[in-house]
């Protein structure tokens, strides 16, 4: 499947965002504390689903997930 150019931005962005908290702890602070925000407002509209389960943190039928609780890699 080819992926649009909007797919493929926000691959590069947040690929380069990923490799910077790897560098730079404050930076990973700060943008967990960013992307909490914006993530708790998709998950309000129902943007991971109805019941949260497609949330990345985690899938909200399992437990109540956020940037400093995340379901563990392989339960999601």
């Amino acid at each position: 499947m080819k992926r649009t150019k909007a797919q493929n931005n926000c691959v590069t962005v947040l690929n380069r965002l990923a490799a910077m908290c790897e560098e730079d702890a404050d930076f990973a602070a700060t943008l967990a504390d960013d992307l909490q925000t914006m993530l708790d407002e998709i998950h309000s509209q129902d943007g991971f689903g109805t019941e949260g389960q497609s949330d990345p943190r985690g899938d909200f039928r399992n437990g109540r997930w956020s940037m400093s609780k995340i379901e563990p890699v392989g339960k999601i």
